[in-house]
């Protein structure tokens, strides 16, 4: 080889060495994304959804009369929905397996994410008035919009009381993010009404810890009571939870496509 030619080779063997470096440096910066469903790069347009199941660990939830554990069942909702979100959405999870995960935690993971949705997922029933009825709440400050804080906590940790003198500290006391938590709410309900096996379906502002801090439209969705015996039977049918997380990823189509 002539040395012209050898010096182009050295320089184009250098170009793709360092091409090779950094494209493993990419790789191994992108490897830490908690996002199960869905590769770490997001393409234009694609939005991210945080899924949280409720509980979890020793923070079992509501106990049906079966013995089924709201953590558990939630927890294969969350699964269900993923799958129904991901052709369309980047998935983030607050937790991928049995363990507790604080409330703080949670709202952290999906503000580090940048999420542009947060749905949280229940089973404990509503301390509203109405029985086994479904709610779908999203957060609403009592001390600026003068609401009527439930005053006996749910399935520990999920709704809590808080002091009149106390404010939310993040991005939810934005009217605006609370108006658009409101219509996401609404279209998940549209849709959730449409099954012949669900009755009442509530939306409800309410001080829930678990949406407190929250920099995006977030809801809490209440599948019912799992304590009542026919919610229990529905909650732990695979065929039925499929058709709920597919209604509640159509809500989410609404939402993002109004």
């Amino acid at each position: 080889m002539q040395d012209a030619d050898m010096t182009g080779f050295n320089r184009s063997y250098k170009n793709i060495k360092w091409l090779t470096i950094l494209l493993m440096v990419a790789a191994v910066a992108g490897a830490g994304i908690c996002c199960p469903t869905r590769g770490s790069a997001e393409p234009a347009g694609i939005k991210t959804v945080v899924i949280d199941p409720g509980h979890g660990g020793y923070d079992h939830g509501a106990r049906g009369p079966a013995g089924s554990l709201e953590k558990s069942v939630i927890f294969q909702l969350a699964q269900i929905l993923a799958a129904a979100l991901a052709p369309d959405c980047q998935v983030v999870w607050t937790r991928t397996g049995d363990y507790q995960v604080a409330l703080t935690r949670r709202a952290s993971v999906a503000n580090h994410h940048k999420a542009d949705l947060f749905i949280s997922l229940h089973a404990g029933g509503s301390p509203m008035p109405g029985g086994n009825a479904w709610s779908v709440f999203y957060f609403s400050d009592p001390n600026r919009d003068g609401l009527l804080v439930p005053k006996q906590q749910v399935q520990e940790n999920v709704l809590t009381e808080r002091g009149l003198g106390a404010a939310a500290p993040w991005g939810l006391t934005d009217a605006r993010l609370q108006q658009e938590s409101r219509i996401l709410a609404e279209c998940v309900k549209s849709q959730l009404a449409g099954s012949p096996d669900i009755g009442e379906i509530k939306v409800s502002a309410a001080a829930l810890r678990v949406l407190e801090g929250l920099e995006m439209p977030a809801i809490v969705l209440e599948t019912g009571t799992l304590a009542n015996s026919e919610t229990e039977k529905q909650l732990t049918d695979p065929a039925f939870l499929t058709d709920i997380a597919g209604r509640i990823k159509q809500g989410v189509d609404v939402y993002l496509t109004r």
